[in-house]
């Protein structure tokens, strides 16, 4: 034995020595097998072969005799001798040309049905002579059946048919098949025990190989395999002993950097998702599985239209790969409402031969969201400040082109133009005072306050319109002191500009609710109307600088659009917050919530 491995296997445990053994073994069968096969289609062929042209004979010599019958129209003598004419089991048959069985040697013909459809008397009209391999109606056996049709004068008289059962053919096919399997047999059982000891001389150190070869897969990299020859299987187990040492080596050195790898792109802010060449995921990061909303578990391995199934990733990968090289997109991928939208970079690569892509997602939502306000923020201010423009300007032209001097429209003139400075006052105060929240320069001062005082002042304001426009006020808490740390002027503006929402939004007879309480370390107080509400989409922008749900009705009542964002951006300066409830038709809560002092 050439070569030994330190942990030598039974050779009868060994998985190659059985399938070389079996496939020797099979070979052999299926060689006997193919081998009688052959012999038996030949011989059965053969067989039929002698079978019919002895029936063909046997019609021909009966076909003078027979058209001499036909021609003559005796019936009566034609039956009679040709009753007498079957040899050696062989039935003899007369048919007339329209299908009618004049004569039969075995069977009385009056019981016997029309032969004109017949495969060999079909085959015998066309050709002269046909034969057939099928069973009988008449006999109900499967036989051999050889027709000769009879030309006359006049045309054809009519059909002599010879047939014999099959079953001495079926006898000799079937004992020539014993004799094949018997043969084979005795060669398999031969050729088997001279395979086994050859199986057995050459797997016996491959199977030693093999059971080095499969403690380096499963991670033992200290098995050698034992060297006892210089020859083709030696040279195999220095080789296998050298790759177990390099392996060991190698496999230090990739965990290392495969550590560090994960570390790196776990840590990641931007989802990094790779795929092979079907497109299953083989690596996805932290961040990717937020992205996508996937869990830790059900990632790996799976199809990555199973995840995100959006056809303008499809072709960014496809165009990644036709390329060769880095291609980008942006996509908008949709979790039930939630939109994101990310930058998607796509770079194909090459690893163990087979190919793959590298997605690296970015979400930039928010900075999408941002310069959205942003436009939206440019384009609603600059309406704002031209409508009021737009109208002082045509009352000053109206004025200065006559009207001035019209005792009963300039007034009436000069208060509009009034009202739209004062709208233009309103407004320009109110982005001055956005922009110092925003920026930070608005020093706010964080103290106790009580609520309840805080109201008192916004009521002393707020009372005139809320009679002029016949509205109710409820009031709950006031009994008990609501503190909490925030700035006095802040806090008014906040409640000022939620009541005075309230107000503008509410129709009479409606009604104005303002709560206070506390709980948790935390003071509320909730402004609650039964105005028009607030449609469900547009929930999540009411906070947004110049955003109206009903822009016509916002600038009926004299609304900059700018109130809730200066209340949510004073409420955050405050360390608060800010929510709102509302069902459209039927009125909108603001809450407001700020820490206990």
């Amino acid at each position: 034995m050439p070569v030994q491995a330190t942990r030598r296997p039974g050779i009868l445990h060994s998985p190659f020595f059985w399938k070389l053994s079996g496939a020797f073994g099979a070979v052999v069968m299926l060689t006997g097998v193919l081998v009688g096969w052959l012999v038996e289609l030949r011989l059965e062929r053969s067989l039929l072969l002698d079978l019919e042209r002895k029936l063909a004979t046997d019609c021909r010599i009966l076909a003078p005799r027979a058209t001499d019958d036909l021609l003559a129209g005796d019936d009566e003598r034609l039956a009679r001798e040709f009753n007498g004419m079957g040899t050696a089991g062989v039935r003899l048959t007369l048919i007339a040309a329209d299908g009618e069985v004049l004569a039969d040697t075995h069977e009385d013909p009056a019981r016997m049905d029309d032969h004109s459809s017949r495969p060999e008397v079909l085959a015998a009209l066309g050709t002269g002579q046909g034969a057939a391999r099928r069973r009988s109606h008449t006999v109900g056996e499967e036989m051999l059946f050889v027709a000769l049709r009879l030309d006359g004068p006049l045309g054809v008289l009519g059909f002599v048919r010879a047939s014999l059962p099959i079953d001495e053919v079926h006898q000799a096919v079937a004992a020539a098949r014993r004799s094949v399997l018997t043969g084979t047999t005795v060669g398999v059982l031969v050729a088997l025990a001279l395979g086994l000891g050859l199986a057995r001389r050459l797997t016996r150190p491959i199977a030693a190989l093999t059971e080095v070869a499969a403690d380096l897969t499963a991670g033992h990299y200290e098995s050698r395999a034992r060297i006892e020859s210089k020859d083709e299987l030696g040279e195999l187990g220095a080789a296998l002993n050298q790759l177990g040492a390099e392996i060991t080596r190698r496999i230090a050195a990739l965990s290392q950097e495969d550590a560090q790898l994960k570390a790196m792109l776990a840590s990641m802010i931007e989802g990094v998702v790779a795929i092979d060449e079907d497109d299953r995921i083989a690596f996805i990061n932290s961040a990717a599985r937020e992205l996508v909303d996937a869990g830790p578990e059900e990632a790996r391995g799976r199809s990555l239209w199973e995840l995100v199934p959006v056809r303008e990733l499809e072709g960014l990968i496809t165009r990644a790969r036709a390329s060769g090289g880095h291609v980008e997109d942006e996509l908008d991928l949709f979790r039930g409402a939630r939109e994101r939208i990310l930058q998607v970079h796509a770079s194909p690569f090459q690893g163990g031969g087979a190919g793959g892509v590298v997605l690296v997602l970015h979400d930039i939502s928010e900075l999408r969201r941002l310069e959205r306000v942003r436009r939206d923020f440019v384009a609603n201010v600059s309406h704002e400040l031209k409508t009021p423009l737009t109208s002082i300007q045509g009352f000053v032209e109206t004025l200065l082109s006559g009207a001035i001097h019209d005792q009963d429209n300039n007034v009436r003139f000069l208060q509009r133009i009034e009202v739209n400075v004062r709208r233009l006052t309103s407004l320009v105060s109110d982005l001055l005072s956005l922009a110092k929240i925003e920026s930070g320069q608005l020093v706010v001062e964080r103290g106790p306050v009580d609520w309840r005082d805080v109201l008192e002042g916004v009521l002393r304001l707020r009372e005139p319109a809320l009679t002029k426009k016949g509205l109710t006020l409820e009031v709950t808490g006031r009994e008990r002191a609501v503190l909490v740390r925030g700035d006095r002027e802040a806090m008014t503006q906040v409640l000022d500009n939620l009541l005075d929402n309230a107000i503008q939004y509410t129709v009479a007879p409606g009604r104005v609710v303002v709560r206070f309480w506390g709980e948790r370390g935390r003071g509320f107080v909730s402004v609650s109307d039964t105005g028009i509400g607030i449609p469900p989409a547009d929930l999540d922008r009411i906070f947004e600088r110049f955003y109206r749900v009903d822009k016509a009705r916002s600038r009926a009542v004299g609304g900059t659009g700018l109130g809730l964002s200066i209340v949510k951006n004073l409420v955050l300066r405050m360390e608060g917050d800010v929510r709102v409830e509302s069902v459209e038709g039927r009125g909108s809560t603001f809450t407001v919530e700020l820490p206990a002092a």
